[in-house]
């Protein structure tokens, strides 16, 4: 469990994007794909396929179109909370 913990920060750690998608759905909860590319000014598609590569390392869900972090995505936003 430890090691996919650590895997996985270093998976969303290693990229300014997958940062700012955690960062905004620990800070202001569920949000569609597309609001969250609104909010952090990014591009939809690359949200939407980021979105998908964390999914499928459980750090995200997703349920009728609305994101959120798992409880594998929130012990990732407490660590990258501690070192910044």
């Amino acid at each position: 469990m430890e090691e996919d913990l650590a895997s996985n920060i270093g998976f969303i750690m290693g990229n300014k994007q997958r940062q700012r998608i955690v960062q905004v759905l620990g800070s202001k909860g569920k949000m569609a794909s597309e609001k969250i590319a609104k909010v952090e000014h990014l591009p939809l598609l690359p949200v939407k396929k980021l979105l998908e590569e964390m999914a499928k390392r459980k750090i995200v869900s997703e349920e009728g179109g609305v994101w959120c972090l798992t409880e594998s995505g929130l012990e990732i936003e407490k660590e990258m909370k501690k070192r910044t």
